[in-house]
């Protein structure tokens, strides 16, 4: 594998944070890694331009960010409904796999990119001679975090869910900045490293007990959050619904008016973790926003290519409840009845500029809730986790009587009315091994309506610069 190291890129912009010495004595285009790392400023710089690289706009207007693979993991899914093919058609007609297509080489590239500038961070950052060892940790902390969030995406898209294919290849994994290429680890391996990158980052947070500094920062309550998704997929039940519970103690649920207020204001909601933009930052045209909400004039309010929530899913939410009372608006488009979707608004708010959610407190308890219900606790305590749900969700909230399978199927049915538009649609339905049914849109997109779990076609291929280049994976290796 032919790489660069690319930290003076990733540190434009991101220099402004650090002090006048460091700006001084390293030009931002020619910094050189001993310098990076003398001072803690120059590895918190290093994950700060990870970070912005993972809100920016890369050459297309389907790139911008993780956000774009969010948006590719809702549309490849079952719940939005696109009205009319433009960007993103290809995701959304689950025909954008092939080695040499922009999407695959998209998100390799992308996560790729900030796991070689992390593993410097992660081998470099005790060199700092001007922060104690806690700092340091926590510093690393933050990489470590990142770089299992990186693995993780990664290995959702090049490989099948863990349960079951734990033998079949997946991703190289670096750990450490080399420039030479590594061939696909297993399936297993790649989630066993995730998992003890979040585990040591867990553990240093903990110690070093410090405050973040942004929204943007990832931080404890992340790591373990992050960990709870993990282990959700790995069907790792009672690790879940512990680092699910950690992760959202000290946060409240977001209140009708909360989540009512568009999802566009960091401020004005309860995240976990976001990645707030602001005018200058803004890539207008190219952004999630532009691409979803119907009240701005970007794609899909200009009609390009607007975003519905499908009837099926309508079809499950209860009356009452404000996400189908107060938050949907029923239309149609080539004669198939969807709902406009309101959740996503930011027009008079912060518009083009608006905000980026990447984890909230509502995940959490669904995961934990789903988590408990799979591992047979007490049926009582997995119907208050849903009931403190549902008391922000009514203005006058029904009780949770379902047990058994009808009550994880309702959690299931609350996590896609809950995180819609989130990013989760696809991850669901690989780990679930649901499949794929599309009867009620107007797309359908793939023959019969309908994909069957595990299909070769929701996977990646590996991109066809990283075979050519690469001397460990020849075509041989590639997925089928």
């Amino acid at each position: 594998m032919k790489r660069i190291t690319i930290i003076a890129a990733l540190l434009m912009g991101t220099l402004v944070a650090c002090n006048d010495d460091f700006l001084e004595t390293s030009p931002s285009a020619s910094i050189s890694d001993d310098k990076v790392f003398q001072n803690i400023e120059g590895a918190k710089a290093v994950i700060d331009g990870v970070t912005r690289d993972w809100r920016e706009y890369h050459s297309y207007h389907d790139q911008f960010g993780v956000k774009a693979i969010d948006l590719v993991s809702d549309l490849m899914g079952e719940d939005i409904v696109v009205g009319r093919l433009h960007w993103f058609r290809y995701d959304y007609t689950i025909d954008n796999r092939e080695a040499t297509y922009r999407r695959p080489n998209y998100v390799w590239s992308m996560f790729y990119r900030g796991i070689r500038n992390l593993n410097e961070v992660i081998m470099h950052v005790d060199e700092a001679t001007n922060a104690d060892d806690l700092e340091k940790g926590h510093v690393k902390a933050q990489a470590l975090t990142m770089r299992a969030y990186s693995y993780f995406r990664l290995i959702q898209h090049f490989q099948q869910t863990y349960v079951g294919n734990e033998d079949k290849p997946g991703v190289p994994l670096y750990t450490e900045p080399i420039n030479e290429g590594k061939p696909r680890a297993t399936v297993g391996e790649v989630y066993q490293q995730i998992v003890q990158d979040l585990d040591d980052a867990i553990a240093l947070f903990t110690a070093a007990n410090k405050g973040r500094r942004d929204i943007s920062e990832v931080d404890l309550s992340v790591a373990r959050g992050i960990r709870a998704r993990v282990a959700l997929v790995m069907n790792d039940w009672p690790a879940a619904a512990q680092h699910a519970a950690a992760a959202r103690n000290g946060y409240s649920l977001n209140s009708i008016d909360q989540y009512k207020s568009g999802f566009d204001n960091v401020s004005q909601m309860v995240w976990m973790w976001g990645l707030p933009v602001n005018e200058e930052q803004s890539t207008i045209y190219a952004s999630f926003f532009s691409h979803l909400d119907m009240t701005i004039g970007g794609y899909a309010g200009l009609g390009y290519s607007p975003k519905y929530l499908c009837s099926t899913l309508y079809d499950l939410l209860q009356p009452g409840d404000i996400r189908r009372d107060d938050l949907l608006q029923a239309t149609s488009t080539g004669g198939v009845p969807v709902y406009i979707n309101y959740k996503f608004s930011a027009y008079g708010d912060k518009e083009f500029a608006a905000d980026y959610v990447m984890m909230r407190p509502e995940e959490m308890l669904l995961i934990e809730a789903e988590a408990r219900a799979k591992k047979g606790d007490d049926v009582a305590v997995v119907q208050g986790l849903l009931q403190e749900l549902w008391n922000v969700r009514f203005n006058v909230p029904p009780t949770v009587t379902e047990t058994g399978q009808a009550l994880i199927d309702r959690i299931l049915v609350e996590r896609r009315i809950e995180l819609w538009g989130e990013g989760f649609a696809f991850y669901d339905l690989m780990r679930l091994k649901k499949g794929l049914n599309r009867t009620n849109h107007q797309y359908a997109a793939v023959p019969g309506n309908t994909i069957a779990p595990e299909d070769k076609v929701f996977i990646y291929k590996i991109p066809q610069t990283e075979i050519d280049n690469n001397p460990f994976i020849a075509e041989a290796d590639q997925n089928p």
